[in-house]
């Protein structure tokens, strides 16, 4: 089912973007805001109406509980940022054993996950719209989540899989063309979103699982610490330039607003890419995971001890 709607992805069945009500609201608001004392509200592109009536058909929340019962599934967290008090605030759903935590600029909340949650997780700011949930505002999951390892830790994990979008390493990547672009500004900031924080826990835990490897069993479980073993698997082709052949079939108003954010088709963009909703592109982003995975296959198999592996690699993400 995933899959299937993987593979049928329009962009107008994720957000729609009207630019004479967009030009019309930031006049408005403009305006008003010279008149008027009071605050205007939060600036944003794209309007995500669509994605939440796609995720409210789609989606049976009910059936969680059910898994979490059943014993299927441990339990699922979605993370938010919260703009009332800038905290990473992860919400979760899983089994009795598993409490709320508190922890510097974090904290994981019990809850029955709806709509809600995946619109304010993936509510990327001055793109979409802040999702309130009860009585605050909640934005992308990645701002404030200086660790991204944790919600997973705190649920129980002792491995950890990890499926990246980082870009593979170019030896000699090619120089930028002509002046500054907010598509580049914007491309930056996402990778730094997205990325950077996550490398950063994967080096801070691999040096956690290095010095526990030191201590001796007995020490150890007086640490209330544990080895947490990772899997991270990259895309082999770098998307933002998939992305980019792709380009010329998103609605004509988008294109406009990406060639006036600089966006021109000549280099990748992580803006064009995160915008980028075209069957094609889904169907080669999930041809591109499945021949990934079977790059993978040995490694991946003994990482989640399946039988016949034979686990005999060392997974450990190494600092």
């Amino acid at each position: 089912k995933l899959e299937w709607v993987w593979r049928r992805f329009e962009t107008h069945h994720i957000f729609d973007f009207h630019p004479c009500q967009l030009l019309w609201r930031t006049l408005y608001q403009g305006s008003a805001g010279l008149i008027t004392p009071q605050s205007n509200r939060a600036f944003h592109l794209f309007d995500n109406a669509p994605l939440r009536r796609l995720l409210d058909q789609l989606i049976d929340y009910h059936r969680i509980d059910d898994n979490i019962l059943y014993g299927s599934l441990e339990a699922i967290a979605i993370t938010a940022s919260d703009y009332d008090d800038a905290l990473s605030t992860t919400f979760f759903q899983g089994r009795a054993e598993h409490q709320p935590w508190e922890r510097a600029r974090r904290r994981g909340l019990r809850t029955l996950l709806t709509s809600d949650h995946l619109l304010a997780s993936s509510a990327l700011p001055f793109v979409f719209p802040a999702t309130p949930i009860g009585d605050r505002v909640y934005g992308d999951g990645s701002i404030h989540q200086l660790s991204p390892l944790s919600p997973a830790i705190h649920l129980g994990a002792e491995r950890i899989l990890l499926v990246t979008l980082d870009s593979p390493h170019r030896e000699n990547p090619t120089p930028r063309q002509g002046h500054l672009t907010s598509s580049n500004i914007a491309s930056h900031l996402l990778n730094t979103v997205f990325s950077d924080t996550l490398n950063s826990d994967l080096e801070r835990l691999g040096r956690i699982n290095q010095t526990l490897s030191l201590i001796p069993a007995r020490e150890r479980s007086r640490l209330k610490l544990r080895q947490v073993e990772t899997c991270v698997i990259r895309p082999s082709q770098d998307l933002d330039l998939i992305a980019l052949e792709y380009l010329p079939r998103l609605p004509t108003q988008l294109r406009r607003l990406l060639r006036v954010l600089g966006v021109n088709g000549e280099e990748s963009s992580s803006l064009a890419s995160f915008l980028m909703f075209d069957p094609g592109y889904c169907q080669r982003l999930i041809k591109l995971g499945y021949q990934d995975a079977l790059d993978h296959r040995q490694r991946i198999e003994a990482f989640l001890d399946l039988p016949g592996s034979g686990k005999q690699e060392q997974f450990r993400e190494e600092a």
